[in-house]
């Protein structure tokens, strides 16, 4: 190999080594020490009632301190494709009723019904039962009122509802900051009236709206 090809040869290996060296600045390993990049925070787009989510979160169908209901079937988990909201949105929600459950001590677990589907939009009565004019970008939560036999199903009416249970969880969501927390007439559940509202078709659950990025 003659000078001048020895030379475009170490300056060939030297870009190699340069560009590897890039790469590794660049690229990230997967070790135990490593803590992997979080997924993009969720985007509530428009409002509750005219709105899409991007980069939702899925509400895992049960915990330690919360299993999902499925309304218009009746039955427990509730299906994947209802159980989708922001990040924030269902963090706080879940925060929320695990201090419910540390400050109760012997409270049932707390029953979370429909949140938004996975790109938000019209969740309608096309999609069952009443179906929702709102849930629309992922910050509405629907959370059953827990039950006076402390059984895990939804309470079909006021009347079975365990009271001081559910003013503690009304008042633990107007705590962490929701915008509102709609209750039934019949449930004699209050809390400040610009937050705690009173709507109909809300006797068997109790719907948590988040404000967006909370």
């Amino acid at each position: 190999m003659n000078g001048a090809a020895r030379t475009v040869a170490a300056a060939g290996i030297g870009l190699c080594l340069l560009a590897s060296g890039a790469a590794s600045a660049n690229s990230t390993y997967i070790t135990e020490s490593t803590t992997v990049p979080a997924a993009p925070r969720s985007i509530a787009v428009g409002t509750p009632v005219r709105g899409a989510l991007i980069f939702g979160m899925q509400l895992p169908a049960e915990g330690t301190d919360h299993f999902t209901w499925d309304f218009p079937l009746g039955i427990s988990p509730n299906r994947d494709w209802r159980r989708w909201g922001t990040d924030a949105a269902i963090q706080s929600t879940l925060a929320v009723i695990a201090e419910h459950r540390i400050a109760n001590f012997g409270a049932p677990r707390v029953g979370i019904a429909d949140l938004s589907r996975e790109d938000g939009g019209p969740f309608g009565k096309r999609f069952g039962g009443l179906g929702h004019a709102s849930h629309q970008n992922g910050l509405d939560v629907d959370v059953l009122y827990p039950r006076a036999d402390h059984l895990e199903l939804a309470a079909p009416k006021a009347t079975l509802i365990d009271r001081r249970l559910s003013q503690d969880l009304v008042d633990r969501f107007v705590a962490a900051g929701a915008q509102y927390v709609f209750v039934g007439f019949n449930t004699k559940l209050r809390g400040p009236k610009k937050i705690v509202q009173k709507i109909a078709h809300h006797d068997d659950h109790i719907h948590v709206r988040w404000r967006p990025g909370a």
